[in-house]
């Protein structure tokens, strides 16, 4: 059975959504008040809570029934956060030269995007960056050495690996955009609420991003 519907969390509906991202951080404190602290990750990883108020057969066809295709919270889908969504500055056009990918000897490259600056670090302490494992389609420009790429690019949207043929030299340098949703599940069962006859609320649905889905 899959555990990932490629199919994006509804968000042309009436709904409201507040979001925020978190690491996973290990903290001891002695006895005499010193912290020790371990970062378990280095990605960000974001939570949605989510209000929908809409009308009764728009909530039961569309958001009802991912919740159902998705068995709860087994299941994985996309989920487009509207102030993050691009690596042009979080919401803007994207361009062959937003982020620069890991060295490849094999011309297969994983989209990212760093959140801070490009990649860089300061006073040892680095800029977090969140692999985008759900391009949109159709979005994906890359660049080789700074010249965009024409030809001989192939994008898995499922995944995020881009393929470039032929493979470049370990020393070139791969840059590359996109649009992209975040792979979420539910975090919590969907209580409906009656507000008239034809409307309904549904609040309080909290999703959870996956880092390995």
């Amino acid at each position: 059975m899959p555990s990932f519907l490629e199919e994006r969390l509804p968000v042309d509906v009436r709904l409201g959504m507040s979001y925020a991202d978190d690491y996973t951080v290990m903290i001891t404190t002695t006895s005499g008040g010193a912290e020790y602290r371990k970062l378990v990750q280095p990605f960000p990883a974001r939570s949605f809570h989510i209000n929908f108020t809409t009308d009764q057969a728009d909530l039961w066809s569309r958001v009802i029934a991912l919740y159902h295709r998705a068995y709860g919270k087994f299941a994985g889908f996309r989920v487009k956060c509207m102030d993050d969504f691009s690596t042009n500055n979080l919401t803007g056009t994207p361009t062959p030269l937003d982020e620069v990918l890991a060295n490849s000897s094999t011309g297969i490259y994983q989209l990212r995007n760093f959140y801070g600056t490009n990649g860089t670090a300061l006073a040892g302490v680095g800029y977090p960056s969140r692999t985008i494992f759900k391009p949109v389609a159709g979005t994906v420009v890359a660049a080789k050495n700074g010249v965009t790429i024409s030809s001989g690019l192939t994008v898995n949207t499922t995944t995020g690996l881009i393929t470039i043929s032929p493979a470049p030299l370990i020393s070139d340098t791969i840059t590359a955009g996109c649009q992209f949703d975040i792979p979420c599940r539910f975090n919590s069962m969907i209580e409906v609420t009656a507000i008239d006859r034809k409307f309904r609320d549904c609040g309080s649905i909290d999703l959870i991003e996956l880092l390995n889905p």
